[in-house]
């Protein structure tokens, strides 16, 4: 089934030998242009593929949409937690696939989500929408952008380099169908630096988790779970250069529930404490930070800023050491289910908030064995119910080697909320706990 792909592929290849310059140059003017298009085709898809009445607009809706300004809508969860943002990253990517850097492509997020509101639906343009994709999507974006490039290899050919090509594209469609049509799928040139990470770990993994099922059972039910948990860049170890030159992201998979969780967070600013060439490092650190976690006790997610201190002890000479992380945060927008509350049929809060988390891991050249962690978050409902919210999160991970590059992990987590209404109605309180049992495959590369 793949080979016929290809082929086709490889024949709409322009001639292979021509070269792209590095960096490439900056278009803007169709950066926001690829905007308007993707609004257009996703419009059109809606109207006349799905027959959804909502994708219908017009001149009079637009005029309505404007004159009106914004609301709180009712979309579900998912859809404004998850599908928002990864549209987001679409128009995110449409200026960094078009030579443009991370804080250029800032305004590309934002006017594609703001276009969209206004002008490709009939409802009028929704608040919490334009923020969870705007926001979202550079933080999403961003991180595609970059693994998409490491996933690409412009110095390979052949089937290889259509396959990389392919296995890019749900990453990074957007740049993905740029380089198509300017013959980079085929073309040598310079790889960019996000390529070849200096550092980075990943993990991919399979097993079992045990969770219950709802909220009030009593026995716990085992069913498959995937992870995938990427380390780029060194938050101690790598100078800051540009923003997201060091991000974390872990998903988490489940045969029931599916997306149970997705945590991701780029460094957006750094500054060295002590001396970069000292035995224990500190860095200060400023992140963007995109929460999603999905179970029986808590749907709850939002955009952050984070600030706080990296640290890092060496132990004896054989790569091991002693990492800890101890941050502060605002939440921009949070979200978190309220059932019986929400707006119209959405059951779930929107507001504010800010929390802390902490960390301490045991590591061994980069790569943690063993990982404690504690995370807190306060939500203040401004859309929904009169509500205050507070979500703890916490617990304890660790990984056993049992041959090169495969290991197995372990982990016991516990989710907890209780949520306060000034309605006087009864105090919402719950907790989940969950284990995981993950046979996993590491790469490691520090110390390149």
């Amino acid at each position: 089934m793949m080979a016929p792909v290809v082929a086709v592929l490889m024949l709409l290849q322009v001639d292979s030998t021509k070269q792209f310059p590095y960096p490439p140059p900056a278009r803007p003017l169709l950066a926001f242009g690829e905007t308007i298009l993707i609004n257009t085709l996703v419009n059109r898809v809606d109207a006349w593929g799905f027959q959804q009445d909502w994708a219908r607009s017009g001149t009079r809706a637009w005029a309505r949409n404007l004159r009106l300004g914004w609301e709180w809508d009712e979309d579900a969860f998912f859809t404004n937690m998850f599908s928002h943002p990864y549209h987001g990253a679409l128009y995110f990517n449409s200026g960094r696939s078009n030579g443009m850097g991370y804080f250029e492509s800032v305004p590309v997020a934002f006017f594609g989500s703001w276009s969209w509101e206004n002008f490709g639906e009939t409802y009028r343009p929704s608040l919490n929408d334009w923020f969870m994709t705007s926001f979202g999507g550079i933080t999403l974006g961003e991180m595609f952008h970059r693994v998409g490039a490491t996933i690409r290899d412009n110095n390979a050919g052949g089937g290889t380099r259509i396959l990389r090509e392919i296995a890019a594209l749900p990453i990074d469609p957007i740049g993905g169908f740029n380089r198509l049509l300017r013959g980079q799928w085929s073309a040598k040139g310079p790889n960019p630096p996000e390529h070849a990470p200096a550092d980075y770990v990943l993990r991919l993994g399979g097993g079992l988790r045990f969770a219950k099922q709802f909220i009030h059972d009593s026995s716990a039910t085992s069913m498959g779970t995937f992870l995938l948990d990427l380390l780029y860049g060194d938050q101690v170890g790598q100078a800051y250069k540009a923003p997201f030159d060091v991000f974390n992201v872990r998903v988490l998979l489940s045969t029931y529930g599916g997306l149970n969780a997705l945590r991701a967070s780029g460094r957006l600013y750094g500054k060295n404490l002590n001396s970069p060439t000292g035995r224990n490092r500190h860095m200060l650190a400023v992140n963007q930070r995109y929460d999603f976690y999905k179970n029986p006790a808590q749907s709850v997610g939002g955009q952050s800023i984070e600030i706080g201190i990296n640290s890092r002890w060496l132990i004896g000479s054989k790569g091991f050491g002693i990492r800890t992380a101890l941050f502060g945060d605002g939440i921009l927008l949070g979200a978190i289910d309220a059932p019986g509350t929400g707006l119209g049929d959405r059951t779930y809060d929107f507001g504010p908030g800010a929390g802390a988390r902490w960390e301490l891991a045991l590591e061994k050249h980069g790569a943690r064995f063993l990982r404690v962690f504690s995370q807190l978050e306060y939500i203040h409902a401004v859309s929904g119910a009169s509500a205050d919210h507070l979500v703890d999160f916490g617990g304890i991970e660790a990984a056993i080697p049992i041959a090169r590059g495969l290991g197995l992990s372990a982990s016991s987590t516990i989710f907890g909320r209780t949520s306060r209404y000034t309605d006087g109605r009864t105090r919402d309180a719950r907790e989940f706990p969950e284990a995981r049992l993950l046979l996993v495959w590491t790469k490691v590369g520090f110390g390149k």
